[in-house]
């Protein structure tokens, strides 16, 4: 087992800023990358046997798009055996697949020592403990107050306070070994980086965009027709790109601002047949979604994402998926996005490439929407040149799982202002 660096969180991201900036006025085209995507992967490839990576693939060949997708295979996994990747490149999209196969491996397996308490000990000594109700499974209780457990150190970034976080909550142990069954594990929020700042970002910004997309399912079809964007609005070589190989391969991009009332973008793009259809299949309709300060990269996160969701149903790469699926009609609420018409009215603001390095530029519009708590959790990663942490926002939304509570206060509020 290995302990954190001594330096606090808040040092180390401080820290991180200043090089993520120098990273940004380089000219880092995702503009919070420390190191570009070819050095991520040869900076991390002495550790796959470690992280139990045994190979990356590149499986783009196995759809005629041609946008690029990447997989890293770890064959003794925990969860899921195939970790997937995509980019705007061959480079990013093989960095993509590594560095989730790495942060899900180091969840697996939280090199860290942990604080063995019961609840009541840690607030007696006023230690500030997690608030988990939002994560406890379906059919289970918080633990009580006096049972001992394990509870890693994580940060509050809004309240500015260390915090402690049920071990269980943010491991990611889906075998029979695992020692309690208190809180649903899931990889939401989970994110890895060259530092911890990074890693945070990327976390913070899946967090929003999981958030989005729970709140968009209420939205009626009329709104879905309306937030249909057309690409070309955005004056960017690398969006107009992509949606020429998608149109090239004889399908259609559909582009929509599902942005929530926390002023981050998100987008969600859906990849279909070129030819309309009366019935359309389950796997007919591919989806992605991306969130980010800058628009761009938030839009073209979900381009490549719809593109990888192609790239899977086709390998069959998801250890979770049921082959009867494969035959299902497309669901009735989804026959919207295919039908949907873009429209070019759309302007969006496009931030300095620095500011995208900034973190309180992502915590700002949690702060003026109400959020009052993003809780980090450091996971560790640093023995192999990373960092991997947990990011955890409990006044978001968050995707249903087998958690007890499926809605928040957000989402109960989306479904009665329809």
């Amino acid at each position: 087992m290995i302990t954190l660096d001594s330096t606090s969180i808040e040092d180390r991201l401080a820290a991180d800023e200043e090089s993520l900036h120098s990273a940004a006025c380089r000219g880092q085209l995702s503009s919070a990358r420390l190191i570009d995507a070819d050095q991520t992967v040869e900076r991390l490839r002495p550790y796959f046997s470690q992280l139990g990576i045994v190979r990356l693939a590149d499986t783009t060949g196995l759809d005629r798009i041609g946008i690029p997708v990447w997989m890293a295979i770890r064959p003794n996994s925990r969860t899921l055996a195939v970790s997937q990747g995509k980019g705007i490149s061959a480079a990013h999209a093989r960095a993509s697949a590594a560095m989730e196969a790495a942060e899900i491996a180091i969840a697996e397996n939280i090199p860290l020592t942990p604080i063995s308490a019961s609840r009541q000990q840690l607030l007696k000594t006023d230690r500030t403990v997690f608030d988990g109700r939002m994560f406890v499974m379906r059919g289970a209780d918080e633990p009580v107050d006096d049972l001992t457990i394990d509870w890693l150190e994580g940060f509050d970034l809004l309240k500015k306070r260390t915090v402690l976080v049920p071990k269980e909550l943010v491991s990611m142990d889906f075998t029979s070994a695992r020692k309690f069954h208190h809180y649903c594990q899931s990889t939401d929020g989970l994110a890895s980086g060259n530092c911890l700042l990074e890693a945070v970002i990327h976390g913070l910004c899946e967090r929003v965009e999981r958030d989005a997309i729970e709140l968009w399912r209420f939205k009626r079809d009329t709104t879905v027709h309306e937030r249909c964007v057309d690409p070309a609005v955005f004056f960017d070589t690398r969006i107009d790109c992509l949606s020429s190989q998608i149109v090239q391969a004889g399908f259609e991009l559909r582009l929509f601002n599902i942005s929530s009332d926390i002023a981050l973008p998100v987008f969600m793009a859906t990849i279909s047949p070129l030819i309309r259809r009366s019935v359309y299949l389950h796997f007919d309709l591919a989806a992605g979604y991306g969130c980010h300060l800058s628009p761009r990269v938030a839009a073209m996160r979900a381009i490549t994402e719809a593109a990888q969701t192609r790239l899977t149903n086709i390998s069959g790469a998801r250890d979770d998926f049921d082959p009867s699926e494969y035959a299902l009609r497309i669901a009735p609420d989804l026959a919207v996005y295919p039908s949907a018409k873009p429209t070019d009215h759309w302007r969006f603001d496009e931030p300095e490439p620095f500011e995208c390095a900034i973190l309180d530029n992502y915590l700002e519009p949690l702060r003026k929407r109400g959020i009052t708590s993003v809780v980090v959790v450091p996971l560790g990663g640093e023995d192999c040149g990373i960092a991997v942490c947990r990011v955890l926002v409990n006044e978001l939304e968050s995707p249903s799982g087998v958690r007890k509570h499926r809605f928040g206060g957000r989402a109960l509020n989306a479904m009665l202002l329809q």
